[in-house]
């Protein structure tokens, strides 16, 4: 979507080949007794109907290059990278980024993590979000990228919408979707950027991939078919002025 944007150059797109590609579930028959299964089936195909316009759209316009997961920050790379002199280096879903390249690129290089940090860390943090029926937390964060792992100072937070008889699938594609559109607004209006204070003294939850469970996936279809969506949306603007996020004014 960024490629498409006519306000936006995309000069190369660095794609990193998935070494364990998520499997595709081909019949619902062969997994409604698998709850981890059914989840993912559940995922393939809402996917398909909130992205198909984009994957079909069209030959992409970003100049797309696949890479090894880490080779980002090969000395080739790298040399290319400063080559282009982009204005913005820009990242979602990739590897950690190491030395020389942060240092290259000082406060140019942002990213878009899944999840509301400082409250969530970690890998799969929106499905924990729901897990512990924090709805209010569940989003995605824009920040600089710094040495360490979701760390780096944040630009701006958004929450995901919540509709009375969500799943957790079509929320967190509707999230995504909103997350693209808003990245590309921040890009375009970057000189309106405000430096926000820092959200403090929060002791935030870490997870990593392992913690994905299929009890968890249980309890999250549990919390649904309760009327999590329900609950959340009768408390929503306490819990909001409970636990704040960072927003630019003009992408509010």
């Amino acid at each position: 979507m960024f490629s498409r944007s006519k306000s936006i150059d995309v000069l190369k797109t660095y794609i990193e080949n998935n070494k364990k590609p998520v499997k595709e579930i081909g019949n619902v028959s062969d997994s409604i007794d698998n709850i981890e299964n059914l989840h993912f089936y559940t995922r393939q195909e809402v996917e398909r109907d909130f992205f198909s316009d984009v994957v079909l759209g069209g030959e992409s316009l970003g100049n797309p290059f696949f890479i090894e997961p880490g080779e980002i920050n090969c000395e080739y790379i790298i040399n290319e990278i400063v080559r282009l002199n982009p204005d913005f280096v820009i990242t979602y879903g990739c590897s950690i980024l190491k030395p020389p390249l942060i240092d290259i690129f000082p406060n140019k290089i942002i990213n878009v993590h899944l999840g509301l940090s400082p409250y969530y860390f970690g890998s799969g943090t929106n499905f924990h979000a729901l897990v512990n029926n924090d709805l209010h937390l569940l989003g995605c964060t824009y920040m600089y990228i710094d040495y360490g792992v979701d760390t780096g100072e944040i630009i701006h937070h958004i929450r995901g919408k919540i509709l009375p008889f969500d799943t957790p699938c079509t929320i967190g594609n509707r999230l995504i979707k909103k997350m693209t559109h808003v990245f590309i607004e921040l890009v375009k209006n970057f000189e309106k950027v405000e430096k926000k204070k820092q959200i403090e003294n929060i002791c935030g939850k870490t997870y990593k991939r392992v913690d994905a469970t299929a009890e968890k996936t249980k309890i999250l279809y549990e919390n649904f078919s309760d009327g999590a969506c329900l609950r959340y949306l009768r408390k929503q603007s306490k819990l909001e002025s409970d636990f704040p996020i960072i927003e630019q004014d003009f992408l509010k």
